[in-house]
This record gives C-alpha cells, sequence and structure tokens, in this order.
C-alpha cells in the first residue's frame, strides 16, 4: 500500500509529499493509460450493475467459457458464485436461517488498526458513512485433515506479516500471503460478500478457509467471515473480502500474485483507501476500501499541475454525489501516487482528484459494485 499524509497542492507549485507509516513501502508499478470511461462506459456500468445484481440472488447458473489467462485477472472461467450464507446481523435483524456461522453484527465492529476512514463534509448534503463489517463465528468443530490454512488445535491459522512493500499483510499459519481479487463484492452486516473467482481461476487462486479462525496478535475476530461458494465449499473473508492463495506462493515472504491483472492484491492490514476493482470482463475502475464505486463528472473543469480542479457539483447534484475524501489515504501499489491531488471546494471542504479530476461516491449506491450514480448526466466511473 502506498501512504501519503499532505497531498494538497500549494499555489502555483505542485507538490505531493508522501509519507512512510511504519516500515519502508516499496513503489508499484504504473498504471495503464485511462481518464475517464466515454461512451462505452454507460453501457459497462449498466452491465455492471446487472451482474452485481444477479450477484446477490442464490444459486446463479454456473456457466463456462473459453480459456483465459487467470493468473493476470483473465475472464475466460470467471463467473458469479451463489449460495452466500445468511447475512450476519444488521441493523434489521439480520436474516434468518440456521446458519451456525452467523452472528449478530455491530456498526462498532473493527479490526485491530481500524479502517481509513472518509473525510466528513459537513458543508455539503451527501454523507456517506462507512459500512458494518461482514462478521460471522468461526466454526468451534476441528478443522478437518488437509484443509487450507490449517493448523494445529489451538495454532493461529491467520497471522499478520510485516513488508517493505505492502506494509503489514495477512498470511496462513505457514507465512503464505493471502490475497483479494478486485472482481469479487465485498460484503458487508446486509449483503454477502460475493465471489466470482470458478473454475479455472481457482487454479491459480485457491480459497483459503480457516475454520476455527485462530486469530494471530493484532487480529480482531470482528473483522473476519466465512461465506459460503456455490461449490459448497466454505472461504475465510477479512473486511468483507474472500481471502485467496496464490499458486506460486510457497514460502514467507513470497507475494508473486501483488497486482496480477491490476485486480489481486496482497490482503492488508488496514486496506488501502483506493483500490482497482472489475466490473464484467473488461471494466476495471477505483473504488473505496468497501468496494463502493468511485466516479467523475464531465461538468468538472480538470486541474493541472499550476491550477486546482474545479468541481461544478452543487445543489442538487450533492443531495446524490458526496465530494470523496479520506483522512490517512492510500492506495493499492498499482496506483501512481502523483495522480492524487487534495484540493479545496468552495465552502473549505477538502477532495480528492484523480488524475486532475475530482472524485465522488454515489449516495444511491447501497453496497459494493453499484454504480446507479452511472444514471446521472455526465457522470462516469473514474478509471486506473
Amino acid at each position: 500500500m502506498k501512504h501519503f499524509k499532505n497531498l494538497r497542492r500549494p499555489p502555483v507549485t505542485v507538490a505531493l509529499a508522501t509519507s512512510l507509516l511504519g516500515a519502508l513501502l516499496g513503489s508499484g508499478c504504473l498504471t495503464e493509460e485511462g481518464g475517464i470511461v466515454e461512451g462505452a462506459s454507460a453501457a459497462a456500468g449498466e452491465s455492471a450493475g446487472e451482474a452485481a445484481g444477479a450477484s446477490a440472488s442464490e444459486g446463479g447458473t454456473k456457466q463456462t467459457a473459453g480459456a483465459a489467462n487467470v493468473e493476470n485477472g483473465g475472464d475466460g472461467h470467471e463467473h458469479q458464485s451463489g449460495g452466500a450464507p445468511p447475512t450476519a446481523g444488521s441493523a434489521s435483524g439480520g436474516t434468518a436461517g440456521a446458519d451456525p456461522h452467523a452472528q449478530g453484527g455491530s456498526d462498532d465492529e473493527l479490526p485491530a488498526g481500524g479502517m481509513p476512514g472518509a473525510g466528513g463534509q459537513p458543508d455539503e448534503e451527501a454523507h456517506i458513512g462507512d459500512p458494518c463489517a461482514f462478521h460471522t463465528l468461526p466454526d468451534p468443530l476441528p478443522l478437518p485433515a488437509g484443509e487450507g490454512g490449517a493448523g494445529g488445535a489451538g495454532a493461529a491459522n491467520v497471522l499478520l506479516q510485516p513488508s517493505a512493500f505492502v506494509g503489514t499483510y495477512l498470511t496462513d499459519s505457514a507465512g503464505r500471503t493471502l490475497y483479494t481479487y478486485g472482481a469479487d463484492l465485498p460484503g458487508d452486516c446486509q449483503t454477502p460478500p460475493q465471489s466470482v473467482c470458478v473454475a479455472d481461476c481457482l487454479v491459480s487462486w485457491p480459497v483459503f478457509h480457516a475454520s476455527e479462525r485462530a486469530l494471530g496478535e493484532g487480529l480482531d475476530d470482528a473483522a473476519f467471515g466465512a461465506v459460503q461458494r456455490a461449490d459448497g465449499a466454505w472461504q475465510t473473508t477479512y473486511m468483507g473480502w474472500p481471502l485467496y492463495y496464490y499458486k506460486s506462493d510457497l514460502a514467507l515472504g513470497q507475494m508473486t500474485g501483488q497486482g496480477k491483472g491490476k485486480i489481486w492484491h496482497v490482503a492488508e492490514l488496514v486496506p488501502p483507501t483506493i483500490t482497482v476493482m472489475r466490473a464484467g470482463a473488461t471494466l476495471k475502475y477505483l473504488a473505496d476500501a468497501y468496494g463502493r464505486t468511485l466516479y467523475v463528472s464531465a461538468a468538472d473543469q480538470a486541474g493541472s499541475a499550476l491550477q486546482d480542479p474545479i468541481s461544478n457539483c452543487k445543489g442538487t447534484c450533492l443531495k446524490i454525489f458526496e465530494p470523496f475524501h479520506a483522512r490517512n489515504f492510500s492506495t493499492v501499489t498499482i496506483l501512481e501516487p502523483l495522480d492524487f491531488s487534495v484540493f479545496t471546494r468552495k465552502g473549505s471542504s477538502l477532495q480528492l482528484s484523480y488524475k486532475g479530476l475530482p472524485l465522488y461516491r454515489a449516495a444511491t449506491d447501497l453496497k459494493s459494485g453499484d454504480m446507479t450514480g452511472l444514471a446521472v448526466e455526465g457522470f462516469t466511473v473514474a478509471v486506473p
């Protein structure tokens, strides 16, 4: 993860101050050329919305497709899986069902280290709070022999390891790195996570499941859960994101899957403020740590090295779109730090921009992967 303490641009000159948090952080790969999605984005967004809607239904039909390079984020064998277990408790009381893993959720449950908080915008109308965490109780039964991520009885099977490249990250009991997938839909206490890695994808990216879930020092069980996949297998989740191994990581400290396809990321203790997700076969877009879509507006004036961006979202627009700003800002390593800056809006509130364009979240997006903001003229998803 890349951390930044101060992204504000002083007058006339541009300055982007970066800092090291804990261990030294390495630089990642440069992103693809890109700005905002043009005309095709709306169609892509509609299909993404339909895919997200379909993902919430259980028992979806599994499809097959042609060969794809799944190690690099290919799509040929990655389809939506259904059959998620009943959700953990929510504000409305949770979903009924005899699920031995389920437990009432809490809006106050956060992992050790916490999630990156979204900066409030008191002068504007839309405000999007952090969702409650997806959480289920660990299975009290002994872990079957040979199960991935198993340790001995009572031994920790999820641990933390330091890294100069990404910071503190999650591993299994043997030190093998755990990953999240940007095509998945992370869950919260009202919507279960959805994994789209199936078939050949699982050859390169086996699921991780620690049914007894004995956690190492520094980890909070409230941040973990388990979701049942379409094939009946269970998968451990962290902050709502399903966890995976990468087949080429065989020893402590290896993270050769980091950045594959620009949507596979090491599972970090504190997830990056901004990540890269994928909708459908090809559309990659920026999202916050909870998988909520980030937007840009064609009505805004892009910034430059000598001038701050100008946001023209005001009045009614601000009832739908929240100017995005985050404390303790960080990104996945594949994003370029110099593409981000913080500027001051009229009214003295702060907003984050990407490649010169102000970023927004839509109050009408109720869960990860939603793209309802595309229905508003001029708004498109921000693409890396």
